[in-house]
């Protein structure tokens, strides 16, 4: 999967999985674009690229307000002639029973998962049309298909996206794809940052529970939302990918 000649806009690509993500783009001969909510995570990710010999370029972007986005797309366009790929992963995780969940939070998460992904993918769609087809893929979760108590703000949330996505795929085609990734456990800097005020190690949790045994890398994640981004996958769209060691299957 070599990406020679093409762009990839990530969001959230300051750290985790968008920032992995951009690193094997940029490793397999991409220009990379990352906009995200923190601008010095992202200027680290694109200097980091730039060090390994990479093309990459960042800027400040809250997915949540329509104008931030568009301004991403425009300065990821005036930096490159256009963008070929689009991969969404800035989201949030709140951990919360529906019962003990208030309505702020409710709202917070799907402005932010949901909302942002529609004004995303939104402005994806018409990027890739100027660039006469390309590709979308976006981040969903292992709990779109199973879901976990205390978290039904983000289940709702990423089931949503899952149909964006579908949505996406039937609108864009045939020049545009568009697929979904529905990781399982993760190792990233949100997981982490959840995990902390959990009662018990949701780590060895998951480990034991899952055929694999063991949480996802970042890295894991990013080589199926390129595979799903590449020519390998020409044919395939509308697709939801469980990355998540197997785990969906139990």
């Amino acid at each position: 999967m070599q990406f020679d000649g093409r762009v990839a806009l990530i969001t959230g690509g300051g750290s985790g999985i968008g920032r992995a993500t951009a690193e094997l783009f940029a490793r397999r001969g991409g220009a990379v674009f990352l906009a995200d909510l923190d601008p010095t995570a992202a200027r680290a990710t694109a200097d980091a690229i730039a060090s390994a010999g990479g093309r990459a370029e960042s800027t400040q972007c809250d997915v949540t307000h329509a104008l931030e986005v568009a301004g991403a797309f425009e300065a990821a366009e005036r930096a490159y002639g256009g963008v070929d790929v689009v991969v969404h992963c800035a989201g949030i995780l709140r951990s919360r029973r529906i019962e003990d969940s208030s309505e702020a939070e409710w709202g917070q998460t799907l402005q932010v998962n949901l909302t942002g992904a529609f004004l995303v993918t939104r402005a994806a769609l018409a990027a890739l049309r100027r660039r006469r087809g390309g590709s979308l893929v976006h981040i969903a979760s292992r709990m779109a298909i199973r879901v976990k108590e205390e978290h039904a703000a983000y289940a709702a949330s990423k089931a949503g996206v899952v149909q964006l996505t579908r949505m996406a795929a039937l609108e864009g085609a045939p020049g545009i794809r568009a697929n979904c990734v529905c990781p399982g456990f993760v190792d990233t800097p949100m997981t982490r940052a959840w995990a902390r005020d959990a009662a018990e190690d949701p780590f060895a949790g998951w480990a034991r529970s899952c055929p694999l045994g063991r949480a996802a890398l970042p890295e894991d994640i990013a080589k199926a939302i390129l595979f799903l981004a590449s020519d390998d996958a020409a044919f395939i769209t509308g697709v939801l990918l469980p990355v998540d060691g197997g785990r969906t299957i139990l």
